[in-house]
């Protein structure tokens, strides 16, 4: 059976977790579900449930996001053969690219440090520019605008030697030059590209492993609010004035060693794992996947789609490029009336999920119930409703739609409160649900009395 900590540990920063209710999630499955039968995770996100259901039950987990099949995988699946994460950390650490990629990029970390220690003494501008501005694709891209001379030089440089080093166009500088210093230091991001070289020269379980620790790694250094990666953090107010008050998480995100962290990511991935259940991880959009289980032996269904407009791919298409391993067209943003690239640099063919949809969202919901309904199996569906006094983005589809919708494929509908909490914060507390019994709701569907 699993470790009961690491089947409860949060493998990146997440919105919406449900790591504070898995109990009550265990609970309503198994009020539909006495005999622990084969669950279907349905969007599964960043594994947290599949992987404490694993506990009890066989687990199918599924998501369009290739980056939620590398964690889940990686959470769930035991490696038989002994690694020691020191001796993984010193081959990364002795590899050939990994001399490379630091010489290629030398000067331009030499230039942060600088920058760092000038904002450590109080003067902050050089810093801040380099996450306003330091991104190496958009320079690439000639769309880098009003550079100090000092960064755009650094940039130059790094630019140069990139291209004698053949890396300028290669996967193996991917993360430092699309994220460093937007999304995290120079030194940082570089450190990142040396360890996803090595995961991808990798195969099978290892590589995912090594990959999902990756992963985590990059959601616990990110220089972000709420460590997502919608945006790069604003420096300057609506007056264009630095924000002082941001420099001490500025330095204290970007002075976390990824190589520290990586390591104790890669012992909790190491640990992890079950070999009393079975469990599939699948890539796939909830239609297809419900297709496909037919006959699969599933006996329950627990879906978490998402409920606003905005696509949960915005807060992951880091950790989705990390995993695709390309160098991915960015999306274009129109700021003042001007095309440019987008400065969080989201990929184009980024997943636009038809639940964020406000035209598609009845429908998707509608297929949902349909899909699961044709299996003959319950459902467990979480929902998080608002009020429009509290809530900044309301939900597209209401609880009352859904019961609605439910009760035409389901003769049972019950709707469970699993506890006082609120989901991950992005924004000021103006902007959140307040704690309250109504945060979240599960709603579950039966045909049978269990």
């Amino acid at each position: 059976m699993v470790n009961n900590e690491l089947s409860t540990t949060r493998s990146i920063h997440y919105l919406g977790s449900k790591l504070r209710m898995l109990d009550a999630v265990k609970l309503a499955i198994d009020s539909v579900d006495v005999f622990n039968g084969t669950v279907c995770d349905l969007f599964s996100g960043s594994g947290t449930v599949s992987k404490y259901l694993l506990q009890f039950r066989d687990v199918i987990a599924v998501d369009i996001q290739e980056y939620s099949k590398v964690l889940c995988e990686a959470s769930m699946s035991y490696l038989e053969t002994a690694v020691n994460s020191d001796e993984v950390v010193t081959r990364i650490l002795e590899q050939t690219t990994t001399q490379h990629i630091l010489c290629s990029f030398n000067n331009l970390l030499l230039y942060e440090n600088s920058c760092i220690e000038e904002a450590m003494n109080g003067n902050i501008q050089n810093l801040y520019e380099i996450i306003e501005s330091g991104s190496l694709y958009i320079y690439q891209q000639n769309q880098s605008e009003n550079l100090s001379n000092k960064l755009n030089n650094a940039l130059n440089e790094c630019f140069q030697s990139l291209k004698a080093n053949r890396l300028i166009n290669s996967v193996d500088s991917m993360i430092t030059r699309y994220y460093g210093g937007l999304y995290f230091s120079y030194k940082q991001a570089v450190m990142m590209d040396c360890i996803a070289h090595f995961a991808f020269e990798q195969d099978g379980l290892f590589k995912t492993k090594i990959l999902a620790a990756l992963l985590s790694t990059a959601s616990d250094v990110v220089n972000t609010v709420g460590k997502q990666f919608a945006q790069p953090l604003k420096v300057r107010d609506s007056h264009g004035s630095a924000k002082h008050s941001l420099l001490h998480k500025i330095l204290s995100d970007r002075a976390l060693d990824v190589v520290e962290v990586f390591r104790k990511w890669l012992n909790y991935y190491l640990r992890a794992g079950d070999v009393t259940h079975n469990y599939v991880a699948i890539q796939s959009d909830y239609v297809d996947a419900l297709k496909s289980l037919k006959n699969s032996g599933v006996t329950v269904v627990y879906a978490d789609p998402p409920y606003t407009r905005y696509h949960y791919s915005r807060y992951y298409h880091v950790l989705e490029t990390m995993c695709l391993r390309d160098n991915p067209e960015i999306s274009t943003t129109f700021p003042n009336g001007k095309g440019g690239i987008s400065r969080a640099i989201y990929r184009t063919e980024r997943h636009q999920s038809p639940f964020c949809i406000k035209s598609q969202a009845e429908h998707a919901f509608e297929l949902l119930f349909q899909g699961v309904h044709e299996l003959n199996v319950p459902l467990v569906l979480s929902y998080s409703p608002f009020e429009p006094s509290k809530a900044v983005t309301p939900r597209l589809q209401t609880m009352d739609q859904l019961l609605d919708m439910a009760k035409k494929y389901y003769k049972n509908v019950d709707v469970i409160s699993p506890g006082t909490f609120t989901h991950s914060k992005l924004n000021s507390t103006d902007k959140n649900f307040e704690a309250n019994h109504e945060a979240e709701m599960l709603i579950v569907c039966k045909n049978r009395m269990v």
